[in-house]
């Protein structure tokens, strides 16, 4: 994703965070998909890895801001603080660059919530944390899920044709039954 930001084209993003909705709802699950080595803690500290990802980060929060109707706008050095504070807290919760840009998909239709006429990095936080916690909410109910699926398969190491205990137990029985007639 990092060199399709790069590239600047806007439509080839567009199609790429396709890939992470379903009917136009954020897929969770296949965001939190995406491989380690392609999440911003891990860009960030290859060589160059941070100039790029503060970079491709600042370049779309830009775009995203003009295409608000701002009265008080981010400055790029303000955009750039921003795009290294996201940096800074992606370990947090593992953030990929799809988590932002999605994010500020979200921001542009007004799905985050109305806008007014400003914005800067502590009203952006704000709501870039209400996309956290849903991601997070996501996390736990596909993991919860996950461990009822687990336990629905039951002990992998108990079955009656294996459990050498339970055998002995029904051989003894027969024993005692026989010994009773």
């Amino acid at each position: 994703m990092l060199s399709v930001i790069e590239m600047g084209n806007r439509q080839e993003i567009r199609n790429q965070l396709a890939l992470y909705k379903q009917m136009g709802v954020i897929d969770f699950k296949a965001v939190l998909a995406i491989q380690s080595t392609e999440r911003i803690n891990y860009l960030a500290v290859q060589p160059k890895g941070r100039e790029r990802v503060s970079a491709a980060l600042a370049a779309s929060i830009k775009s995203a801001f003009e295409s608000l109707n701002l009265r008080v706008g981010m400055n790029i050095e303000q955009i750039l603080d921003l795009a290294d504070e996201i940096i800074d807290q992606s370990a947090e919760d593992n953030l990929a660059l799809e988590d932002v840009l999605l994010f500020l998909q979200q921001l542009v239709t007004g799905k985050t919530g109305k806008i007014y006429d400003r914005m800067d990095i502590p009203t952006f936080f704000e709501m870039f944390e209400v996309y956290r916690q849903d991601r997070h909410d996501a996390l736990s109910a596909i993991r919860e899920q996950e461990q009822v699926n687990h336990k629905a398969l039951g002990d992998p190491d108990r079955s009656s044709d294996n459990n050498t205990e339970e055998v002995a137990m029904k051989d003894a029985m027969i024993d005692y039954l026989r010994k009773q007639s």
